[in-house]
């Protein structure tokens, strides 16, 4: 049995050359890295960000919660 391979569990596959362990190391710092840290400072935007300053009508007002009111509810 050759020993110079890697298992990725993640896929459960192997990685045996050099163009699959490229393949493996940018999946892995997609997955790990980049799609979290995406989520995250979307999060973060939508929550620290003053959105007030896009225009609403009188009827969008009278249709629901604004952000506002639901992050003051978020925080309570």
């Amino acid at each position: 049995m050759n020993t110079r391979f890697l298992f990725d569990p993640l896929y459960e596959e192997f990685v045996t050359n050099t163009s699959e362990l490229m393949l493996f190391i940018a999946r892995h710092f997609f997955l790990e890295l980049l799609f979290p840290l995406s989520v995250l400072i979307g999060v973060l935007l939508t929550l620290l960000i003053d959105w007030r300053w896009i225009p609403m009508s009188s009827f969008e007002r009278l249709r629901g919660e604004s952000l506002e009111e639901l992050k003051k509810n978020l925080l309570l």
